[in-house]
C-alpha cells in the first residue's frame, strides 16, 4: 500500500495480560512479523509488563508504548509514573487522552496537553486520542468536539512537537462495541483533523502528522480503512490481544 506517511499500528492491551501472557504474545508476534518493514509496529502493555516486554523485543522490529504517564516529574505524586521511569524500559511511545481515561478518570484536554509536553520533553512520542461519543455524533457536532479536543490537547506544543505527535481518531461509540465507522466516515473525520492541523500549524506540518484510526479495527476491515488517504494507521484494542488477529491487521495493511 503506497502511502506518503509510514503506517503506524499500535496495540493497546489496556488492563490485560500478565507478564507471562505478555511475553508469550510478543514472542509470537516477533516470529509472525519479523519480515514487516513497511509499518511501525507498537505494543502498549500495562505498566507491570513493560520491563519484561522491553527485553523481549529488544532486537525486533516491534517498539514499546505505555498507556499513560504522569503530567509531573519525580516527586510526591503517589501512584503516578513519570516519563523518566518509562525511559528506563526503552519506551518510545505513550498513549494519552484515551477516551476511557477521559471518561473514567475525567482527564481534560488541558491535562492531556500537559502530559504531551512531558512526553516530548523526555523524547517520547505521544499518541494523542480524540473522538466523539454517539450522542455527539447524532447531534451533528462531531467536528466541533474533535476540533475542541485537538486545540486543547495540543495547546502549548510547538509546530515541531506537533509534527512528532501521532494522533488517534477514536469514535467513542466504536470502541469495544463491535461497531466500526465506515471507511468513508473515518476518512471524513481524518481529513477534517488534517484541515484543523493546517489552520493551527500550517500545511507542511499537517501533511506530516500521522493520524491513526481506533475503534473496533479488525483484520477484515483493516485494508479498507487503512487504504484511505488520510488514515495512517490504527490504534487497536481487543484485536491486539491475540497474535493471529493483530498480525493479520498489520499484514492486511501493507
Amino acid at each position: 500500500m503506497d502511502k506518503e506517511r509510514k503506517l503506524i499500528i499500535a496495540g493497546n492491551w489496556k488492563s490485560n495480560k500478565t507478564v507471562a501472557e505478555g511475553l508469550s504474545l510478543v514472542n509470537d508476534l516477533k516470529r509472525e512479523l519479523a519480515a514487516v518493514k513497511e509499518v511501525d509496529i507498537v505494543v502498549a502493555p500495562p505498566f507491570t509488563a513493560l520491563e519484561s516486554v522491553s527485553k523481549a523485543i529488544i532486537d525486533s522490529n516491534i517498539r514499546l508504548g505505555a498507556q499513560n504517564l504522569s503530567a509531573d516529574g519525580y516527586g510526591a505524586f503517589t501512584g503516578e509514573i513519570p516519563a523518566g521511569m518509562l525511559k528506563e524500559f526503552s519506551v518510545g511511545y505513550v498513549i494519552l487522552g484515551h477516551s476511557e481515561r477521559r471518561q473514567f478518570q475525567k482527564e481534560s484536554d488541558a491535562l492531556v496537553a500537559k502530559k504531551a509536553a512531558a512526553a516530548h520533553a523526555a523524547n517520547l512520542v505521544p499518541i494523542v486520542c480524540v473522538g466523539e461519543t454517539l450522542a455527539e455524533r447524532e447531534a451533528g457536532i462531531t467536528e466541533q468536539i474533535v476540533e475542541g479536543q485537538l486545540g486543547g490537547s495540543l495547546a502549548g506544543l510547538s509546530a515541531e512537537q506537533v509534527e512528532r505527535t501521532v494522533l488517534a481518531y477514536e469514535p467513542v461509540w466504536a470502541i469495544g462495541t463491535g461497531k466500526t465507522a465506515t471507511s468513508a466516515q473515518a476518512q471524513e473525520v481524518h481529513a477534517f483533523i488534517r484541515k484543523v492541523l493546517t489552520t493551527l500549524h500550517g500545511e507542511v506540518v499537517a501533511k506530516r502528522v500521522r493520524i491513526q484510526y481506533g475503534g473496533s479495527v479488525k483484520a477484515n476491515n483493516a485494508r479498507e480503512l487503512l487504504g484511505q488517504p488520510d488514515i495512517d494507521g490504527a490504534l487497536v484494542g481487543g484485536a491486539s490481544l491475540e497474535v493471529r488477529s493483530f498480525a493479520d491487521i498489520i499484514k492486511n495493511s501493507i
